[in-house]
Order: structure tokens, then C-alpha cells, then sequence
């Protein structure tokens, strides 16, 4: 993803102005050198943002003839409208590892949507550490065995990413196929129902049989 980007002055005026006509305030952050005040086209990043969704990947820009390789370090949002207000941008070397956030996507058919189940998303971003040169779009989760009941733990995909650590302990849970409440509802009266009547029956043959044995 390359984006256009310029040095900006800094200042709180400054910052306004900016947000006032469609820009967007970025500092970069990085080794060697001092932070950057940047100044990004609103719509521009937008539409390329929204592209890269679903997707990690890193950001490049040009700043002074120097092109950096980066990743959003934070984004800020507007509380109210939800626009982009700032955004913080780190450098990304070779050679270093870095902790990031893939996104999780779902491969395959799920039976267990077809028995009437529905997907409880324990995890939508999966925690690593890596390369660079490792970094992975996406982390590609198949749910076409889950039946209703299951679930798929980190520990059941840890042979997936190489040259990858996954920093969720290994008992977490990604993704689980389970009933509707209503339905688990239901499913709790039947199986109380079906006690009450199995009680009332054992009692029905202990009283019989108590009353034939005083015959």
C-alpha cells in the first residue's frame, strides 16, 4: 500500500486547519531520527485503507526523497463522527522482529451453520511476532469440519504459520459453533422435561412394586 504524503508544520491551529479541509495529521516514528509530522489526503488514505482491510500489509510513503516502509502504530478516531483524526506511524526495518495483529478469515462450509448453529468469534485478529519477510496477509482459519459443540483452539493451528510465533497461549479459542439461545432454551427444557419424567416413572414402579410386595 503506498501512500502520498507531506512534512507538515505542527501546532495546534495547525491541526485543525487541517482536519478542517479533508487532511489527515500522521506523525512517523522510527530509529535514528526524529519523530516526523506528516500530513495525509483524507480520502485518498481512505479509499486505500479500506482496500488493504481484511489484510495486513505494510504502508510505504516518501518523505524527502526517502521512501519508509511502515505499519500504523495507532489510529485515532472521532468519538462522534468516527472520521480518522491522527495516525501514528512506526518504521519497519529488516531484520527486526515486530508485533503485529493479523486478521482472521474463515475457509470452508460449515456444517454446523447447516444444523441451524451459529459462529461465536472468540478472536477476529490474531497477536504474532515476526520477520518482516514473514509477515502473513491473513491467518486462514477452516471451519468446514465444525460441527455444533465444536471449536478450534490455537493449539490445533499452530503447525499453519512458520518462521511465526503466535502469542495467544495455546488453549485459546478462536471460533466455536454453538445454538441459538432460544434454541439452547429449548434444548434445557427438554432435557428437563425428560428428567421430570423419568423421576415420575422410577416413582410410579417404586410405589407398584412396594404395593405388590404387601399383597
Amino acid at each position: 500500500m503506498k501512500i502520498n504524503t507531506e512534512i507538515r508544520n505542527t501546532g495546534k491551529k495547525e491541526v485543525k486547519k487541517l482536519r478542517d479541509n479533508e487532511k489527515i495529521p500522521a506523525i512517523l516514528y522510527g530509529k535514528g531520527f526524529e519523530s516526523i509530522p506528516l500530513v495525509l489526503d483524507y480520502k485518498e488514505f481512505v479509499h486505500s485503507y479500506k482496500e488493504s482491510v481484511g489484510h495486513q500489509s505494510f504502508i510505504f510513503f516518501k518523505v524527502n526523497g526517502k521512501e519508509y516502509r511502515t505499519l500504523i502504530k495507532e489510529m485515532q478516531l472521532d468519538p462522534l463522527s468516527r472520521k480518522i483524526i491522527h495516525i501514528d506511524f512506526k518504521e519497519i526495518y529488516s531484520g527486526q522482529e515486530i508485533e503485529v495483529k493479523i486478521p482472521i478469515k474463515l475457509v470452508g462450509d460449515c456444517p454446523g451453520l447447516i444444523e441451524g448453529g451459529i459462529f461465536d468469534m472468540h478472536l477476529r485478529e490474531l497477536e504474532i511476532k515476526c520477520l518482516p519477510k514473514d509477515l502473513p496477509d491473513s491467518f486462514e482459519v477452516d471451519v468446514s469440519k465444525l460441527q455444533i459443540g465444536d471449536s478450534i483452539h490455537i493449539e490445533d493451528l499452530l503447525e499453519q504459520l512458520t518462521n511465526v510465533k503466535i502469542l495467544h497461549p495455546p488453549s485459546t479459542p478462536i471460533i466455536s459453533v454453538i445454538l441459538p439461545k432460544a434454541e439452547k432454551v429449548e434444548v434445557a427444557e427438554e432435557v428437563e422435561e425428560i428428567a421430570e419424567e423419568e423421576i415420575t416413572e422410577e416413582g410410579a414402579e417404586e410405589k407398584e412394586t412396594k404395593e405388590e410386595s404387601e399383597k
